[in-house]
């Protein structure tokens, strides 16, 4: 039987942040930054591919940090004994946690929603890594609004409304909680 070693779980997360962030060339990252890179023309499924990747990359960043700094968010999936076992070999605090919670197989491991993702960073991580809370309350409120307009709708099906690229939107939006994660990531 496989056996997968998610030791450095929080690090791959946080690459794949970046590769949703940055996949359709809208945005780019440097040095730990967050960048408006171009805006060329887009089809209207690239659009929404754009949101709904966008939208994911912050999903994906905030449970990368939640995981970097040692906070539990992680539950077991019920009757998921399969595929894969699961080890954290080099991840003392990981292979606890998944021992804690009586996790043996990949499968098993829930790593919840953005919005219980979102609740344990305000409960539990804002505080753990002494952020500013101002920009801690801007990261909730901002996730908030994207799951309000843009995650759900843009994940589960295609609206044509949702098709064009708002400019302001990704600039007063995106581009700043992908950047405040990023800073919650090397705090």
């Amino acid at each position: 039987m496989t056996t997968v070693d998610i030791s450095a779980l929080d690090r791959e997360n946080h690459a794949y942040a970046v590769h949703l962030a940055t996949k359709q060339q809208i945005l780019s990252y440097q040095n730990c930054v967050f960048r408006l890179a171009d805006i060329p023309g887009k089809d209207p499924f690239e659009a929404v591919d754009f949101w709904r990747n966008a939208s994911l990359a912050a999903e994906v960043l905030l449970k990368a940090c939640l995981l970097r700094h040692r906070i539990p968010f992680f539950k077991k999936r019920a009757h998921a004994e399969y595929g894969a076992k699961v080890t954290s070999h080099n991840n003392v605090w990981l292979a606890q946690t998944l021992e804690s919670l009586q996790i043996t197989y990949i499968a098993q491991i829930n790593t919840g929603t953005i919005s219980t993702a979102i609740r344990t960073a305000e409960e539990t991580l804002f505080a753990t890594v002494a952020f500013d809370p101002e920009k801690a309350k801007l990261i909730s409120e901002m996730i908030y609004i994207i799951i309000r307009t843009r995650r759900n709708r843009n994940s589960h099906f295609f609206f044509p409304n949702q098709g064009h690229i708002e400019m302001a939107e990704v600039e007063m939006l995106y581009l700043p909680l992908l950047n405040l994660l990023e800073a919650l990531w090397n705090s």
